[in-house]
């Protein structure tokens, strides 16, 4: 069995799709746009199986029907969020399995930047495919949930192992720890990690 990898794909002006892969059969999570997804899929010569969403917003969504004109392949999506194209609706407790990638992802209910929103825990890998619930330094905007759904949710992927990998949508790190200082000025670990962001950004 080929390791399975993790393949960053940059979109917009600060989202991240991600690109679930073994070297030959692809998973791509919330494609917002397809053309970077496609290109991508292209470089490294990986052919797409499957498409995995979180919610609805467009900025996760919106490439969803050129990658289908691409390949017709299944995709996964909350059952309480409404999407376009979708073939399997998911709710806590479901379980997804790409057989092609050999990949089990569990699913997580966690309301609150959405109704609806879904993440997707490879539980062997260790990996948690937020969207945008969960950021480093904050969490996602409350659009339509409530700030008791979201400290929910929260509480819930707290609950996953320490070591396991993080990859949410958005790249919020900096702002995100500037307003942590600001309401937590004499938190000296958020004053840490906003001096090691601020200078790893300067030098990237």
């Amino acid at each position: 069995m080929l390791m399975l990898k993790v393949l960053t794909v940059p979109a917009f002006n600060d989202n991240y799709l991600w690109i679930i892969h073994d070297g030959t059969h692809a998973a791509v999570v919330d494609p917002g746009d397809a053309a970077p997804i496609i290109d991508a899929l292209h470089t490294h010569d990986l052919s797409l199986v499957a498409i995995l969403l979180t919610h609805h917003h467009n900025d996760h969504v919106g490439g969803v029907p050129t990658l289908l004109q691409h390949a017709n392949v299944p995709v996964y999506a909350p059952r309480n969020d409404r999407i376009a194209n979708v073939t399997t609706t998911l709710t806590e407790g479901d379980t997804v399995h790409i057989p092609e990638l050999d990949l089990k992802l569990s699913v997580l209910d966690v309301p609150g930047h959405t109704r609806g929103h879904i993440a997707y825990v490879a539980k062997t890998q260790g990996w948690l495919f937020c969207g945008d619930t969960l950021f480093a330094g904050g969490c996602g905007r409350l659009f339509e949930g409530t700030p008791e759904q979201m400290l929910h949710s929260l509480d819930k992927l707290a609950g996953l192992p320490d070591d396991t990998k993080v990859y949410c949508a958005h790249e919020y790190t900096v702002s995100n720890l500037r307003f942590a200082h600001a309401a937590e000025p004499d938190n000296q670990a958020v004053s840490q990690r906003l001096q090691q962001t601020e200078r790893t950004h300067a030098v990237g």
